[in-house]
C-alpha cells in the first residue's frame, strides 16, 4: 500500500517537473514574441504616419504640419539626403521602412520611447522633421 502511494507520488512530481521544464521556456517566448510584434506594429503606424506626412509636404499639399505618433523602443530615424529611414532594432532583429522624396530631408529624430508630436515644415526646398514630447 505505502509503495503505490510512493509510485503516484513519483509520477505526479515527474509530471509536474517535466511541465514546468518544458512549459516556462515556452510561456517565456510566446511573451518575448508578443512583445516583439506590439513593437513591431507600433513602428510600422509610426513609420506611416510620419512618411505619409513628410509625402504631403514634398508634394505641395501644406507647407507645414504636425502628428502625433508612439514612437516605441528600438526606433531609430535617419535622413540621407531625399531618403528617410525608420529602423526598429530589437533583439537583433531590424525591420526598416525607407523612402525617398522629391526634396531633401533634415531630420532631429526622438532617442527614446514615447509620444511626441513630430512637426514638418518645409523651408528653402528642404523638409525639415523635428519632435517635441507631448
Amino acid at each position: 500500500m505505502v509503495s503505490r502511494s510512493l509510485e503516484k507520488m513519483m509520477l505526479i512530481a515527474v509530471g509536474l517537473s517535466t511541465a514546468v521544464i518544458i512549459g516556462v521556456p515556452v510561456l517565456l517566448y510566446a511573451i518575448n514574441t508578443m512583445s516583439y510584434t506590439t513593437h513591431l506594429q507600433d513602428a510600422q503606424m509610426a513609420a506611416e504616419d510620419i512618411f505619409e506626412a513628410a509625402n504631403r509636404i514634398d508634394s505641395g499639399e501644406l507647407m507645414n504640419l504636425t502628428i502625433q505618433v508612439h514612437i516605441p523602443t528600438g526606433v531609430s530615424m535617419s535622413a540621407n539626403g531625399s531618403l528617410l529611414t525608420i529602423i526598429l532594432l530589437i533583439d537583433s532583429q531590424q525591420t526598416k521602412w525607407s523612402e525617398t522624396f522629391d526634396h531633401q530631408v533634415y531630420i532631429i529624430p526622438p532617442t527614446a520611447e514615447g509620444h511626441y508630436n513630430i512637426m514638418f515644415t518645409i523651408v528653402s526646398n528642404v523638409i525639415y522633421i523635428t519632435h517635441s514630447l507631448v
